[in-house]
């Protein structure tokens, strides 16, 4: 499960954000205003309610094992990630409004290559919030509060920004 979270979580974020920036720029203003508001209610809640799963991964380090490629990786990212501000995940966000972005997509503009696109960053977000909890990174309320939050932003936002896009199909 390391693979989601250190080798294709970045990969998601940026094409998809690239993908919406220099090709679909008009429909890449819902990604960036859901990744600003998304980080910005974070953000107010880190403050407000500190969380941290430092305590839970100490029994993964206790037990550390030796010769396995993808135990340290996970070591390694230990060694650089503290584990506080845990609620909501912004993992868990993060690959889920780039799944929703490509659904949503996929939606306005069906073809192949779309839909490949859209079950791809399914998978990867699916396993990128699974891979947080088996690293320990992560509770479970910490995944369903940032998979709810991505959710309930990204329909605000592309709900607004997109409303032409639906309006241009009808016609």
């Amino acid at each position: 499960m390391v693979i989601f979270y250190v080798y294709l979580f970045y990969p998601l974020v940026i094409l998809t954000i690239l993908y919406f920036t220099f090709i679909e720029y008009r429909r890449g203003y819902a990604l960036g205003w859901s990744l600003v508001a998304i980080n910005a209610i974070a953000v107010l809640i880190y403050i407000a309610f500190p969380v941290s799963s430092y305590w839970y991964r100490q029994d993964l380090l206790a037990h550390p094992l030796v010769g396995n490629v993808w135990a340290t990786q996970v070591y390694n990212v230990f060694a650089n990630d503290t584990s506080f501000n845990c609620f909501p995940s912004l993992h868990a966000a993060v690959s889920t409004i780039c799944f929703y972005t490509w659904f949503r997509y996929a939606k306005i503009k069906p073809g192949k290559t779309i839909k490949v696109a859209s079950i791809a960053a399914l998978v990867i977000a699916v396993g990128v919030i699974l891979s947080t909890l088996f690293i320990k990174q992560h509770y479970i309320a910490d995944e369903i509060a940032g998979v709810a939050l991505a959710l309930l932003v990204g329909k605000l936002v592309f709900d607004k920004f997109w409303k032409n896009a639906k309006e241009k199909i009808v016609k």
